[in-house]
């Protein structure tokens, strides 16, 4: 579960009895990963003993001896007869065969090991100890590396360690380019773990010290609709738009999240208003296509406008399940009910724990005569709805009604 520092506390007890190499590694990522690197290198030292090639026990090795200016490490490593296929530490410590001089580019070199973090290879669980190692590695040598503090609290946040992720965050400088966006991630962070008066009372005094910020904005008027606080969110997603500096790839998301607001706030005129702004800005925006149609079609207006510009969002999106499930459900209001099962059936294919769409596909195989596979998509659908799907009440009335219970 990456909780290095009680892995290590059991690595710790005099009843840990493991010594075989593979066990050895794990003990020195985990001891790495806790920063405690004078017992990684004890570790080490015990475990290069028992396999020389070990190119992760020998960058332990390595690192103290190059924080430590000890030369004899590095002349025992140059000794080994396959010192060429050590790929990783020749990359880190070398350049064309001479030991490099600077702590800072070491660091550099093993930040490179690691993806960008933008990159799905950075969150996959087979990889986090040994990234998290490098990022551990690289602080070594230099602590105040602000772009190997951010991505090692990224992987914490995407771990869900979201006191450990705010500490780390917490030591970059504020002078640092990824200085807001990491208080922007405190402030997300605080917000998931259900502290949403210390994110809204964080992020206002960020917004003093940063008042030109556009994105602090932003991000306060989507914490409030987040936390269905409409009136606020559009208070602020108002300000936003009246300012002359947004850009269009802002000014469209801006008024199509106002939409939303509306639209929850039961200001349809309003909030259709909005999808229209923002459709203007970015005509062929498949999101704001598939809200603006959805709306539409459930109140049984421009069925067959709505139709063309799901088809237009679906040729942007073609797997998105949302857009297949609006144009499903235009095609039952325009009682093209074989139409509607097929596109239906394939967003349940994508996604089969959609409640709204198993309810969808209920009605649409109801209004078929094909009742008995109506039932069992409705009672999937009260099994699996969610508070937010606001739909419980109503599937609940259809399994009543026609004795589906």
């Amino acid at each position: 579960s990456f909780d290095y520092e009680t892995a290590v506390k059991y690595f710790d007890n005099d009843d840990y009895d493991d010594f075989s190499i593979r066990a050895l590694r794990k003990k020195i990522v985990s001891y790495i990963n806790s920063n405690k690197l004078e017992e990684a290198k004890l570790i080490a030292k015990q475990a290069i003993k028992l396999d020389e090639n070990s190119e992760d026990v020998w960058l332990v090795l390595l690192t103290l001896a190059k924080l430590n200016n000890d030369l004899e490490i590095f002349n025992n490593f140059e000794k080994l007869s396959n010192k060429n296929e050590f790929k990783i530490i020749d990359y880190v410590f070398y350049d064309n065969g001479q030991l490099r001089n600077s702590n800072e580019d070491v660091a550099e070199r093993l930040f490179d090991l690691v993806p960008a973090k933008d990159s799905s290879n950075l969150y996959n669980p087979e990889n986090i100890d040994y990234y998290l190692f490098y990022l551990n590695l690289a602080l070594n040598f230099k602590p105040q590396f602000n772009e190997v503090l951010f991505i090692k609290a990224q992987i914490y946040q995407e771990l869900k360690y979201y006191l450990k992720a705010e500490e780390i965050y917490n030591k970059i400088q504020p002078q640092h380019a990824l200085y807001i966006e990491a208080q922007k991630n405190i402030i997300i962070n605080k917000k998931n773990s259900s502290k949403f008066d210390e994110a809204e009372k964080l992020l206002i005094q960020l917004i003093k010290v940063y008042p030109s910020d556009n994105s602090l904005l932003v991000l306060l008027a989507d914490l409030y609709r987040t936390n269905k606080q409409y009136d606020k969110a559009i208070e602020f997603y108002t300000l936003l738009i009246k300012k002359q500096n947004i850009s269009n790839d802002q000014l469209w998301r801006i008024y199509y999240m106002r939409g939303i607001c509306y639209e929850r706030s039961n200001k349809w005129r309003k909030a259709e208003n909005d999808f229209l702004q923002a459709l203007k800005t970015e005509p062929e925006q498949p999101q704001v296509l598939n809200y603006l149609a959805y709306g539409w079609i459930e109140k049984n207006f421009y069925l067959e406008k709505s139709i063309e510009m799901l088809e237009v969002a679906i040729n942007k999106n073609p797997e998105n399940h949302y857009i297949l499930d609006s144009l499903a459900w235009a095609y039952y209001k325009k009682h093209n009910l074989s139409k509607a099962s097929k596109i239906m059936e394939k967003v349940i294919e994508i996604a089969p724990g959609e409640a709204i769409s198993l309810d969808h596909l209920g009605d649409i195989y109801f209004s078929l005569g094909r009742k008995r596979e109506a039932y069992f998509m409705w009672i999937q659908a009260l099994d699996l709805a969610e508070p937010v799907d606001n739909i419980s009440e109503s599937v609940q009335m259809k399994l009543d009604k026609y004795n589906a219970r």
